[in-house]
């Protein structure tokens, strides 16, 4: 790493599989750091925040099956984490999966290095080194997996990009939804304008399907179960917004992207709250299930819904699901 990566900094390792085998470096952390366009891979490879083989990379360079890239990030004077624990939903020598809240990061990123899940477990596991198999959004509580060797995190990755792992989520969102099923198979790409991550349905864009089978419903919101086919960035969050159901409490996706330039620039109320109707994205991972990476056995695992989500439910008249 270069000098100025040696100051306190937080890791951040990627498991290469096989199917990133022969990528460019730069390409395969656009493909893992959904935030970030490659332009930005670029400039962190060029700052000397990225390591390759336990060797500083360059952008050139192609990586192979079973490297570790990791990705340093300065580590800022955060506020504490909010947690010092995460409850531990499942837990063998191979893997590890945890309730993430919604108020937690999955991962360090350059903004945010401390109210991580990687950075909770850090503490909580001492001395283990854990491989985040994949993301769930700051706000999107759940379950979230990690892998305990790179043995492990190699095949985790493959079952993830091959669709072999199944998730469903739980959604509260905006009105009463007129389907008890459907399936939408709706491209998504960039939106364009000020809010470089919002995504939208756009021709040309990335193939996207999630199916949607409605749990519950009111005059005000909707409990909707979401089991998304492929994994695009916010594809839950974007199809129901663009069926004019945008989930409760999702600044991204309600009202244009307005109220989330207003959170960014700290100027949020409690009447835009109160408007969004939840005090954050009602989005739950509820359940992942997958063929265990090493003993090929199937494997579900569930978080039960949080205290918020069942508060709000019945706020907008919904029972429990």
């Amino acid at each position: 790493m270069s000098a100025s990566a040696q100051a306190p900094h937080v890791d951040v390792p990627f498991t290469v599989s096989d199917l990133h085998d022969g990528w460019r470096l730069d390409a395969f952390l656009t493909a893992r750091l959904h935030r970030y366009s490659r332009a930005e891979v670029q400039r962190l490879i060029a700052e000397g925040r990225v390591a390759l083989r336990g060797k500083l990379a360059k952008r050139a360079t192609s990586v192979a099956e079973g490297d570790l890239v990791v990705v340093r990030y300065p580590r800022r004077e955060d506020p504490p984490a909010r947690h010092e624990r995460l409850a531990v939903l499942f837990e063998d020598e191979h893997l590890l999966a945890v309730d993430k809240p919604g108020d937690v990061l999955s991962h360090p990123t350059d903004k945010s290095t401390r109210n991580t899940a990687t950075s909770i477990l850090k503490e909580q596991f001492p001395g283990k080194r854990l491989h985040l198999a994949h993301r769930l959004d700051r706000e999107t509580s759940g379950v979230l997996l990690f892998s305990r060797s790179p043995e492990a995190a190699r095949a985790v990755t493959r079952l993830f990009e091959t669709g072999k792992v199944k998730k469903e989520y739980a959604a509260l969102c905006r009105g009463k939804v007129p389907f008890a099923r459907v399936l939408v198979d709706l491209p998504l790409g960039h939106y364009g304008g000020e809010i470089k991550v919002r995504q939208a349905v756009v021709e040309g864009g990335a193939p996207a399907a999630t199916e949607f089978e409605t749990a519950g419903r009111s005059a005000e919101a909707s409990w909707v179960l979401a089991r998304p086919r492929t994994g695009r960035l916010h594809q839950i969050r974007a199809h129901l917004a663009a069926l004019g159901h945008p989930v409760l409490g999702d600044k991204l996706y309600s009202d244009g992207g307005e109220t989330y330039l207003k959170a960014c620039r700290h100027e949020l109320g409690e009447a835009d709250v109160a408007a969004l109707g939840a005090p954050r994205q009602m989005l739950h991972a509820r359940r992942l299930a997958l063929p265990h990476p090493v003993l090929g056995t199937a494997l579900t695992i569930e978080a039960p819904l949080p205290a918020d989500f069942r508060e709000a439910g019945r706020f907008h008249g919904l029972p429990n699901i």
